[in-house]
């Protein structure tokens, strides 16, 4: 499929290729892309070398005797041979092709992700009043890298539905299963795909279907070899708290999300594979996923970890119940108080069975990867949705709705709302209007520790709709609340090279961030001849005679 576009696409990646080199900044490109970017080295390389011989050859000229010159001579052909050599396999320099990154991470850091710890003195007597219990210790973002502290023998693979996925599908399942002697648990449902099913009734099927059910009976005979070695799983029946290590996606971001949701606690290290249309989230390629597969195995990796916002929807309904409720025993707290000191101890992570996968949590909890949100659903009249942070009212939202997104989300559905977009290692929350009548609402970032409540107005003409992450749509009706703050789980994501050449990378390759034609540079001498400054210039000064 060809994709139309004023864009010159080839031009943009040859430029792509110049500023990245031109940084020191490694490519993971591959085939036609790295030959490119190899050659851009050998050029500069080579010209670094000359410009080295040509300096030793006038320093030689002017600093030795004649009889010596002769020597230097032969010592700088010497060179001239060995760059002529050199320029087939190039193999000096700050930085050449041999240096290109092999394993992810691995490229040093001088300085930390983190914002610089803030002087605590302000003048000659103002400072911060210290509080033992505010200190915080927060991990630079650019060292977090991934150990195993035993090996990882279970691992769950994750693959898209689609036909083109089933090939790499087969060859890492088997990889796993036969080389690396992993126990694979994968979804039921992809026992019960046709396409790797033997027994389909092809006489009622479609002419494509049969067709494509005989291009992949290699791959099919494959995967029914390793059928009985395999684990399989139904999402909203069994949990898999504690029984995976390792998750692995084949497919687009969807994948991921798709792992956040089924993981409602602390979740297994992903690695995603592109094997999707965007595929913003999955950073790595499968054409050598044993290399990079036994890398990841073996600690070579750094994270991104993706913050996830736990959200809890509060119905009117339930308050009035906890309000009639008698007092028995010991319980002599108020309702209130009672589902704050529930919320305390879910936020400082003492009750861990709120997270299930079928989404029935204690507290209709659940963490969402990219984003909630709150929409008019069909109805024609405007929403009007109430937020307050901590408490304290902050607005009222009357367009079609909003959304509450992570740092991982601000790529989504937030960037097409208009929003900026945040690296995942800020920690933050972005409030984003969707489409508001109102000229002045722009976005909003405020910490992640804060906790967002929304509400439907008391003077809303209609409920609303919320859904997480695209997924569970509920009616939010008048008198309930949805709670919002980010969770103590977020999703270990592996990095294919690091935290900011990944991100950057997906914002070029998947957006076209920043993409536009080169502005020419101006032409100074010409520009000034043809516009007849000098002319222009003379003139201006005879004013300033005839002024004086």
């Amino acid at each position: 499929m060809t994709c139309l576009s004023d864009i010159d696409l080839a031009t943009l990646h040859q430029n792509r290729l110049e500023e990245r080199f031109s940084y020191k900044l490694a490519w993971s490109g591959t085939g036609h892309q790295q030959t490119q970017y190899n050659d851009l080295l050998m050029r500069h390389n080579a010209s670094l070398k000359r410009q080295r011989i040509n300096q030793h050859k006038a320093n030689a000229a002017s600093a030795k005797p004649k009889d010596q010159i002769v020597a230097s001579e032969s010592l700088v052909s010497s060179q001239e041979h060995h760059l002529a050599k050199s320029e087939e396999d190039p193999d000096d320099g700050y930085f050449d092709s041999t240096t290109r990154r092999t394993r992810s991470g691995t490229w040093p850091r001088t300085r930390s992700l983190n914002a610089p710890s803030p002087f605590q003195q302000f003048g000659p007597c103002g400072r911060i009043m210290k509080n033992s219990a505010m200190v915080m210790q927060i991990q630079d973002p650019a060292s977090q890298r991934l150990t195993w502290y035993k090996p990882p023998l279970t691992v769950l693979v994750i693959k898209k539905k689609d036909s083109q996925v089933l090939l790499p599908f087969v060859q890492l399942v088997e990889w796993l299963v036969q080389e690396k002697r992993m126990v694979v648990w994968v979804e039921s449902a992809v026992l019960e795909d046709k396409l790797l099913r033997d027994d389909v009734k092809l006489e009622q099927e479609s002419t494509k279907f049969r067709q494509v059910h005989a291009h992949y009976a290699g791959v099919r005979a494959r995967f029914l070899a390793l059928r009985e070695k395999l684990v399989t799983f139904k999402d909203g029946r069994d949990d898999l708290t504690d029984r995976i290590d390792f998750i692995v996606c084949l497919g687009g971001d969807g994948t991921l999300l798709y792992a956040s949701q089924l993981f409602q606690q602390s979740v297994p290290p992903v690695m995603a594979f592109y094997l999707g249309s965007l595929g913003f989230l999955t950073p790595f390629q499968c054409d050598n996923f044993q290399e990079q597969v036994t890398n990841v195995l073996e600690g070579h990796a750094a994270l991104t970890l993706r913050s996830r916002l736990r959200c809890s929807i509060h119905r009117k309904g339930e308050r009035r119940k906890e309000s009639l409720l008698p007092v028995v025993g010991a319980n002599l707290l108020k309702p209130s108080l009672h589902r704050q000191l529930n919320y305390v101890e879910l936020n400082n992570g003492q009750t861990g069975n709120f997270g299930c996968n079928n989404n029935n949590c204690p507290n209709n909890s659940i963490l969402v990867l990219n984003e909630v949100v709150i929409n008019r659903g069909p109805s024609p009249y405007l929403s009007n949705i109430d937020i307050f942070l901590d408490g304290k009212y902050i607005t009222s939202v009357q367009g079609d709705g909003l959304i509450v997104s992570t740092p991982t989300g601000s790529t989504a559905y937030a960037a097409a709302a208009g929003a900026s977009m945040i690296h995942p290692s800020v920690p933050a929350i972005l409030v984003t209007p969707i489409c508001p009548h109102s000229l002045s609402f722009r976005p909003i970032v405020v910490p992640a520790g804060v906790e967002l409540m929304i509400s439907i107005s008391p003077d809303s003409r209609n409920t609303s709709r919320v859904s997480f992450d695209g997924r569970n749509d509920q009616e939010l009706n008048h008198g309930d609340s949805l709670r919002v703050t980010t969770s103590i789980y977020p999703v270990p994501s592996i990095c294919a090279q690091d935290q900011i050449s990944d991100w950057f990378d997906s914002l070029a390759e998947g957006l076209h961030w920043n993409v536009r034609k080169r502005q020419k540079c101006l032409d100074e001498l010409s520009d000034l001849t043809a516009s007849g400054s000098e002319d222009t210039l003379d003139e201006f000064d005879n004013l300033k005679i005839y002024d004086a």
